[in-house]
């Protein structure tokens, strides 16, 4: 397969979809005559980027890299969705796609406008996130899943607060699949009823109020899941570490970080290397940590105990 034209550059996080709309629009051609080419499939009747994700086979993500004129590689590091966990199953091996009405998993949020022009692109980018929001630090500005034209992005400029969580959060989810796990259980804990914090989905805003008290509860609980990783954890240790939490930051915590740390006892069997369990998955209660899992999937905290009604995301 000879590639198209016209190379489109690519941004970090986008949707497939997204892509491949801004690839055929740049040729002149309907993202249906485009798809044809890529392999054979289903797609909902007038589906757009904002709506759903594109999913292909291994095959048909081949011939897309061909088509764009890209290494498989790259391509699949800006495409989240190429990645081998999101693949379609190969079946007869001949290439194939699909467009559904919804994506499998994650949330299509508004990209950063800034952050495509620098790489040349003018088009509306749309990413593939776990959550439904994302935070641009370079451009402080707060993007979400909403179809709100008028309001695309809340300018964060008035709270400085909110990007320096959100560096730190980056910091830590950096930092292995650990992190990430850490981040989603403080959100868990903050949904305890006696906390009286807003629910994630309760509001456009509520991730901006929530984030920083999220960040500096995962980052003190990350003080202790190394001690329980490492297999150095006291049996006095959780209480003395709930006391100091609780003083320190001053809410009503106390019940939830019970709950929390209950389902992180100390771990049994042959001690891992420090340098390395801090990267590699943890321990009970945890068990996996897909690429698209938002936060309420993530964290071991049960919400339905802990806050009343349904999950944040359905």
């Amino acid at each position: 397969m000879r590639p198209l034209t016209y190379r489109q550059p690519l941004v970090d996080g986008e949707s497939t979809g997204s892509f491949v709309t801004r690839l055929a629009a740049r040729h002149g051609q309907s993202v249906t005559h485009l798809l044809a080419t890529v392999g054979e499939g289903h797609t909902a009747a007038d589906i757009d980027p904002w709506e759903s994700e594109l999913y292909v086979n291994r095959s048909a993500r081949q011939r897309l890299a061909e088509m764009a004129g890209r290494p498989l590689d790259q391509l699949m590091r800006a495409l989240v969705s190429l990645r081998d966990e999101h693949l379609l199953p190969d079946g007869s091996g001949a290439p194939e796609y699909k467009w559904p009405w919804r994506p499998h998993s994650g949330f299509l949020v508004r990209g950063c406008a800034l952050c495509a022009a620098r790489h040349g692109v003018l088009d509306p980018v749309w990413l593939i996130q776990p959550d439904p929001w994302h935070i641009c630090v370079r451009h402080g500005r707060f993007h979400d899943n909403s179809r709100e034209d008028q309001v695309s992005f809340i300018d964060l400029s008035p709270g400085p607060h909110v990007i320096q969580a959100e560096r730190r959060r980056l910091r830590l989810v950096g930092a292995g699949p650990v992190g990430r796990l850490l981040v989603a259980d403080a959100f868990g804990v903050l949904a305890h009823e006696a906390v009286r914090l807003p629910r994630l989905g309760s509001s456009r805003t509520t991730p901006l109020r929530l984030l920083p008290i999220a960040v500096r509860v995962a980052t003190r609980m990350a003080r202790l899941e190394r001690h329980r990783l490492e297999h150095r954890l006291q049996p006095d240790e959780h209480q003395y570490w709930r006391d100091q939490v609780v003083r320190d930051l001053g809410w009503q915590l106390g019940a939830a970080l019970a709950a929390w740390s209950r389902l992180h006892p100390p771990l049994r069997g042959r001690r891992a290397d420090p340098a390395r369990r801090w990267q590699q998955l943890p321990g009970a209660p945890h068990r996996d940590v897909p690429e698209m899992a938002s936060v309420d999937k993530l964290t071991c905290v049960p919400w339905e105990v802990l806050a009343r009604g349904s999950r944040p995301y359905g």
